[in-house]
């Protein structure tokens, strides 16, 4: 019955697409990163329903009349252009077996191009607003979900929908935590107050579902974003409070098998988990001296046969099961070389650069507090994947691609709304008033 309806949905979605190309992205927004086809069983849930979505769109922008078709140049864009041609290039002397890697390629390469086109069509703040909400909305529901389930059962483990990118307890813990300063930008940015309530509940509840994950690379995620977001707060004294007091909250109820879990994070060498962890990226690393330039192309440690070939003179144990890496950094070494890496990074450091650009720009423009706020929220975003990342091989998470875009975004359209400002009002000084300020 849900496989129907869940059909039904997405056929009376496409009409959406075909009048207007944004709504296509939406849509791709709420397809791709919620998963909700994973509830399905059967026929509906084989459908390739992203791809769809995804030709469908770029063919409406293609026919479009009112939208403009040029993908703007910016440093990210063009960063993430190269990133897709040299995944390419690395795929075609990758290692693994072929039809693996050409698969892993078509998923990657779809969603850096939906990335790209979605980044082209957001030309209004009201875009920028709503691609957000479709983030925050779809995977908001698994957070939620999960926050009520562990509660009902006593602080249990969840993990995320099945099959999807965050199906894993340590990947679902790293995407709600990258979804909590966008909660907080929602928050802030809301006018009506029974919304304001509803997010300050949703909240709370994928904090809970981010502890009981059990994964302790979210737990870590979690503080470093907390940090940051505090740092980066106008209210430093009632943040630092709200955070010491969730913290012995949880603290207190959490069950002793958290307590237990948590508590290897200090003695990690005794953990066979975390040394697993730290042997795949010996790997990683030997992987990368063996072939510095192309590394070994996608999937290469889910191969044993292969990955140990090149480890035979390395003096590291050979793999005797598919591995994934754990982390973002070595999966872009391992798979793509340091080019591969170095590429990585430096998308990341332009999506940095570019939320202290939204904050610095709009500083004592009260006009532009919706830039200021979007800049911290992303900076959270940005340091709770990398930290919470280390420990993940997530580094083609759709999640993390589409909120660097909706940041570059934002970074264009105040640029050309500074810009359109007479001289006079652009340089002169006034006096910071926050949102909520205005609204009130």
């Amino acid at each position: 019955m849900f496989g129907l309806a869940f059909f039904a949905a997405f056929a009376s979605s496409l009409p959406l697409i075909v009048r207007s190309p944004f709504n296509g992205v939406l849509i791709w927004y709420v397809f791709s990163l919620g998963a909700f086809h994973t509830l399905a069983a059967g026929f509906f849930n084989d459908l390739y329903y992203a791809y769809i979505i995804a030709i469908l769109t770029c063919a409406s922008w293609v026919v479009s009349r009112t939208e403009q078709k040029r993908l703007p140049l910016t440093p990210l864009a063009i960063l993430t252009v190269l990133f897709m041609a040299w995944v390419t290039i690395t795929s075609v002397f990758a290692l693994a077996p072929a039809s693996d890697v050409w698969a892993k390629w078509a998923l990657v390469q779809k969603m850096l191009l939906m990335c790209l086109v979605g980044f082209a069509l957001t030309t209004s703040r009201q875009r920028v607003s709503r691609l957000i909400w479709a983030v925050v909305l779809s995977l908001g529901i698994w957070g939620v979900k999960g926050g009520i389930l562990s509660l009902l059962r006593g602080g249990r483990d969840i993990h995320g929908p099945d099959a999807g990118m965050l199906a894993g307890n340590n990947e679902f813990g790293l995407g709600l935590v990258m979804l909590l300063p966008l909660i907080v930008y929602c928050w802030q940015t809301a006018t009506r107050r029974v919304v304001r309530h509803g997010l300050m509940v949703m909240g709370l509840l994928i904090v809970v579902a981010v502890i009981f994950t059990y994964s302790r690379g979210a737990l870590v995620g979690l503080c470093a974003m907390g940090s940051v977001f505090w740092l980066r707060s106008r209210a430093k004294i009632v943040t630092g409070v709200l955070i010491l007091v969730l913290a012995f909250t949880i603290h207190g109820a959490a069950p002793k098998t958290w307590l237990e879990r948590i508590a290897t994070i200090e003695h990690y060498g005794d953990d066979e988990s975390a040394m697993g962890r730290i042997d795949l990226w010996k790997v990683s690393l030997a992987i990368a001296e063996e072939s510095p330039i192309l590394g070994g192309g996608f999937r290469v440690t889910f191969w044993p046969a292969v990955t140990n070939r090149l480890l035979r003179d390395s003096g590291l144990p050979r793999l005797t099961k598919p591995w994934a890496v754990h982390s973002i950094y070595f999966d872009a070494l391992s798979e793509h070389g340091w080019p591969g890496l170095v590429l990585f990074v430096m998308i990341g450091a332009r999506a940095w650069l570019t939320c202290s650009w939204l904050i610095r720009a709009s500083k004592d423009r009260p006009e532009f507090d919706w830039a200021s706020l979007l800049g911290r929220a992303g900076q959270g975003v940005l340091v709770g994947y990398w930290a919470a990342g280390t420990f993940a091989s997530l580094a083609y998470l759709d999640e993390y691609w589409c909120a660097l875009f909706i940041f570059e975004a934002a970074r264009r359209l105040l640029t050309q709304e500074i810009a359109d400002l007479p001289r006079s009002v652009a340089t002169a000084p006034s006096q910071r008033l926050s949102l909520r300020t205005q609204i009130g």
